[in-house]
Parts: structure tokens; C-alpha cells; sequence
């Protein structure tokens, strides 16, 4: 008698693939922190059956929804084959997904088997955490010009020094960029692609709860909450499996029909009649602090256009990840367990595609405080009146202002107020702190502030104003006026100091250099050259004379050589980070050697 196999059941419909979700912030609400309720005046598929993202116009967002996500994605490819008669009607696939009436492509296998799939979509953010401890561990600062070549060799990377150089720039965590920074469209990496890679497979149920303590610290089915979950899964399955006996359930795949059976002709052949897609199935997963997910949430899209999403249910600061599965219309003559054939209709919905992560946090700090006014107060006959108006822009999350002054250009900004009007629900911890006697609060926005401490005697004085926003961004100062008191006109002077936009850590950065006689024409604030989102530099030498001989006859070196123990130096200053190095340039003469 001859063996045969067993047979095993596997189906393979084409998931969406390019899906990106990007995080839109329009403007501050006090409960964001806590509220994912959305906006019910925005119309979505599941709250309001007639309406449609599609006639949802940008200005609408703007003004309605304070933060959503936008979420794209593309077919694998369009599937409509086969003559599918009437069956494209529009069917609600959120009703059949509640009663279980719609198929997962991974389901439709032997009942003894579970399907798992593995991903890592924080994988570049993972690796950036780690590349950046070792370098704190071993001692390497970013000021250290070889960061990233010394930890390629520690790491076995000597020729893929690029590698570990995307992982340590500071571009790609905008946390970590404060100041007067607004980063440009990030470029996919290598590990931006491994992020998008997932491995779907089937286990038997039998073994589940064993392979998955093999789990390393890259795997997801290392985490606790994910063994328990398969292990709960096999002990379900053999309390009730039989190891003597097998069941229809060990040889068939079963297929769920939502509508009713067709009878056919027993001669028919079992074929598929047509298939077509009917819409997409939208999962959210939102994740802890801790990397962990919190809740799953789908969303479903109906149609075959609907490829285009706006989550507007979402709190801000938190993670979430996305995913998508396509839900094709499968209608097919199949036969039945008492050797009858008939016509069914199933839904079977895709695996879920690569998933993409998104954090819902905005990093673009406030604008500078502008119409910055100086006023004495004659009344009182001390003090010094300051009032600005709020920064232009729509997302009203500006909090707080900061009131700065210093003597001369040659001191720093000392703060001598801050005014609060936070009404957030759940403050952000902010990076930095003002003393808490110089806090004012406010219910709030207070465009005003007095300087007692200023009179008719008070030497000439610096002062400048700052914007912070509820997520503790701040802005540069506005512009620097020097006040002071003309006794004979009794009158303030004012002269300015410096036009608005300089950072916090750099107050000079603006100032002209006819004010301060220590800082010359080419100084950083005059002849600097200005870039970002770039780790190399290519230094171009083409000398037009070596020497040169005055009418004294002395001959003067014009390019410096190693042959004059002279060296070029570049200064690199990272206004974000606060942080600086110099790099030199040597210049070696192999005129005269072999």
C-alpha cells in the first residue's frame, strides 16, 4: 500500500505593501494627553456610513481636527478576475468582520496549526539606542571627529562606517534637535527597510508553547506577554486534540460564506468563479512607554480606492503602529461534506502588511515674540513696561514667555521672568526650569511685564523676550533692544542689538561685529556656512601661488605645508546639540620625494 503525503492547505492573497503614516499637529487642546476621541464633525467610514475622507479638504482639518494621522498605503496589485456579475455591490465588512464571517488568509490552513508572524518595526530606532550607549559606555562624545569610524572598528565595520554613522546622527531623533531647527524629509536607510521586513509562518499547535522560549532579544516572541499568549494557545488546543484520532479538521480547510449557498449541478467543477476587492481592513496598535501595545484598534475602508486614512483618534505623545490588510470577495464552487456542490461567497482578508510606526509628537518650536515695545513707567516713576504680541501661527500651543536681560553684549541673558498660562491637563516635562519666584502665572496669555528694578539711573540694558509652547520648544529671542535713560530728554533710548531669531545658547549670533571689537569679519556670526542632515565634508585645494616675494625681498610662505609645521582648522558648531569640534586640515608636500 502506498504512503501518501498529508495534505496541507496554504492560501495566498496579495497584501498592500508602501504604507506610510505621517503624524499632522494643527493645533493645542488642553486634554491631548488624554482625549482620542477625535473630531465627531469629521466624516469617517464606521461613524457615518455615507461619508467619505475623500471630501474631507485640507483648510477643513486644519481648522476642525487638532492632530491626526495620515495613513497611505498601495495594492499589491489590482485583483479583479473572473465574471463576478452583480457581486461588487458595496458590502458591510464591518458587520462581517464583527460576526466572524470574513476569513484571515493565515486562518484558512489545518486547524492544528496557528500562523505567527514576526516584525521589527522599530528596528532603527532599537540600533540607535544601542550604537549610542556602547559610545557612552567606551567614552566617544560627538565632539570626538572619529566617532563613528572607532565604533565601526569596535563593531567589526571597518568598511561600513556610513552604517554606523546613520545611527548615531542626531538628525534622526528630532528630540534631540531643540533649537531653530526644522529637519528636512527623511531618507530611507537600510534599517528604515529592515523595519518593513516581516516573517509570516505556520507552527503546530502541538509545539507552539515550546518554540517560542527560543525567542532572543531581536525577536517579538522574546516578550513575556507574547510566549504567555502562545502558550495559552497550545494548551487550549491539546485539552481537547486527540493524538489517536483524526478529524476533518487535520486534512480540510473550512471557508466561512456570508450569504447563502447556491446548490449546483454535482458534476460542476470545484473552481473559482471570480475574485475582486472589497475594501481594506486598517489595524492600530497603540504601544507603551515600555514597548509594549496597549489596545488594537481596526478600521475599515471600503472599496478599492479607499487607500488613503485619517485616524483623527489619537492622544498625543504616544506610539502607534500600522498595519493593512486587503479583504477580497472570493465567490466559488466548492464541495461540502456530503459530496454536494455549491456556490458561496467568502470574504478572506490578506495577512497584514509591513507595518510602519509613527510618534505623535510635534518638533517645530514656537516663532520669536514679535512687536517687542519699550514704555517707562512715568506714574509709578521706576520701571521699565514690556509688552509683545503672541507668535503668529496656528497651533496656539505657545504657554509661556521668558523675559531676558544682561548688561552688555559680553554677558549672557539672565532670565528675570517667566509667565505661565499652561492649561494643559497633563503638563509636559520641560527641559528647562525657571526659579520658581520668578514665575508668574496667568490664566492666560500676559503680553506684559514690568521691570521694577529699571529708573532714570539704571545703566544701558539688553533685553529680549522668548516663546515657549506646551511641549517645552522654545523659540530664539526676538529682537535684542539696549534700553536706557536720557535724563536731560527724560526719555527711554532704545537701540538695537540684534534682529530676532538668535538661539538661546548663542545671543551673539546676530550682533555686528562693529559692536564688539573681539569679534572680527569672519567671525561664525558673519562668514559661516550653514548646513544640515550631512555627516561629510569634501575639502577641495587648488593654491594659486605657493610664495610670494614683497619689494623687502623676504620671501613669504602663502600656502602652509607640513614643511612649515602649519595647519588648516575647520570649526563645526552644531547649534542644536550645543555642541562643537574643530577638524585640521594638513597639507603634506610630496614635491621633492619619491
Amino acid at each position: 500500500m502506498a504512503n501518501q503525503s498529508r495534505r496541507f492547505t496554504v492560501v495566498e492573497v496579495p497584501d498592500p505593501v508602501g504604507i506610510k503614516a505621517e503624524f499632522v499637529y494643527n493645533f493645542f487642546v488642553p486634554d491631548e494627553r488624554k482625549n482620542d476621541a477625535g473630531d465627531l464633525r469629521v466624516p469617517s467610514i464606521g461613524r457615518n456610513k455615507d461619508g467619505t475622507q475623500k471630501l474631507i479638504e485640507g483648510k477643513s482639518l486644519r481648522t476642525r481636527v487638532p492632530r491626526y494621522v495620515s495613513i497611505d498605503f498601495k495594492p499589491a496589485q489590482p485583483v479583479d478576475v473572473g465574471n463576478m456579475g452583480g457581486a461588487k455591490d458595496e458590502i458591510d465588512l464591518k458587520e462581517l468582520l464583527e460576526t466572524a464571517k470574513m476569513s484571515a488568509e493565515e486562518t484558512i490552513t489545518n486547524e492544528p496549526f496557528a500562523s505567527i508572524r514576526e516584525a521589527d518595526p522599530d528596528a532603527a530606532e532599537r540600533l540607535t539606542e544601542k550604537v549610542r550607549t556602547l559610545s557612552e559606555v567606551i567614552g566617544l562624545d560627538f565632539s570626538d571627529p572619529q566617532q563613528s569610524q572607532k565604533l565601526a572598528d569596535l563593531l567589526g565595520l571597518e568598511k561600513n562606517r556610513d552604517w554606523i554613522q546613520t545611527l548615531i546622527s542626531p538628525y534622526n531623533d528630532q528630540k534631540t534637535l531643540r533649537v531653530n531647527f526644522k529637519p528636512d524629509t527623511p531618507k530611507m536607510t537600510l534599517f528604515d527597510v529592515a523595519s518593513q521586513l516581516s516573517l509570516s509562518s505556520l507552527v503546530s499547535k502541538r509545539v507552539l508553547g515550546v518554540a517560542t522560549l527560543g525567542g532572543d532579544d531581536v525577536s517579538p516572541l522574546s516578550r513575556s506577554g507574547d510566549k504567555s499568549v502562545a502558550k495559552q494557545i497550545a494548551d487550549n488546543f491539546l485539552a481537547t486534540a486527540d493524538a489517536t484520532n483524526l478529524t476533518v479538521s487535520d486534512f480540510e480547510a473550512s471557508l466561512t460564506p456570508f450569504g447563502p449557498l447556491v446548490k449546483v449541478d454535482p458534476n460542476d467543477a470545484v473552481r473559482i468563479i471570480g475574485v475582486t476587492t472589497a475594501g481594506y481592513i486598517l489595524i492600530r496598535k497603540q504601544m507603551a512607554p515600555s514597548g509594549r501595545p496597549i489596545s488594537t484598534k481596526t478600521f475599515i475602508l471600503s472599496g478599492r480606492s479607499s487607500t488613503s486614512f485619517i485616524d483623527a483618534e489619537v492622544i498625543y505623545g504616544t506610539k502607534y503602529i500600522y498595519s493593512v490588510r486587503s479583504v477580497y470577495r472570493v465567490d466559488a464552487v466548492v464541495s461540502t461534506t456530503k459530496d454536494k456542490k455549491v456556490q458561496i461567497a467568502t470574504m478572506i482578508a490578506s495577512r497584514p502588511s509591513p507595518s510602519t510606526s509613527v510618534l505623535t509628537e510635534e518638533f517645530q518650536p514656537p516663532e520669536f515674540p514679535d512687536g517687542v515695545f519699550y514704555n517707562y513707567n512715568y506714574n509709578r516713576g521706576h520701571g521699565l513696561i514690556i509688552t509683545w504680541q503672541i507668535p503668529a501661527g496656528r497651533s496656539r500651543d505657545v504657554k509661556f514667555f521668558q523675559v531676558f536681560k544682561r548688561k552688555t553684549i559680553y554677558e549672557p541673558f539672565r532670565c528675570i521672568a517667566e509667565i505661565d498660562f499652561d492649561d494643559s491637563s497633563t503638563p509636559t516635562l520641560r527641559p528647562e526650569v525657571v526659579r520658581s519666584d520668578l514665575v508668574i502665572k496667568s490664566k492666560g496669555p500676559l503680553t506684559m511685564f514690568e521691570d521694577r528694578e529699571f529708573n532714570r539711573d539704571t545703566a544701558d540694558t539688553i533685553y529680549a523676550v522668548c516663546a515657549v509652547d506646551a511641549h517645552g520648544l522654545t523659540s530664539g529671542y526676538s529682537a535684542q533692544t539696549q534700553v536706557g535713560f536720557n535724563k536731560t530728554a527724560n526719555k527711554l533710548t532704545l537701540k538695537n542689538i540684534s534682529r530676532p531669531g538668535a538661539p538661546k545658547q548663542y545671543p551673539n549670533f546676530f550682533v555686528d561685529p562693529d559692536l564688539d571689537d573681539n569679534i572680527a569679519v569672519d567671525s561664525f556670526s558673519q562668514d559661516a556656512i550653514f548646513d544640515s542632515g550631512h555627516t561629510r565634508m569634501d575639502v577641495y585645494f587648488t593654491p594659486d601661488t605657493l610664495t610670494a616675494t614683497p619689494t623687502s625681498g623676504n620671501e613669504i610662505n602663502v600656502l602652509v605645508t607640513d614643511q612649515n609645521a602649519g595647519v588648516y582648522q575647520v570649526h563645526f558648531l552644531n547649534l542644536d546639540l550645543q555642541k562643537s569640534t574643530t577638524a585640521e586640515i594638513r597639507v603634506r608636500d610630496k614635491r621633492n620625494k619619491v
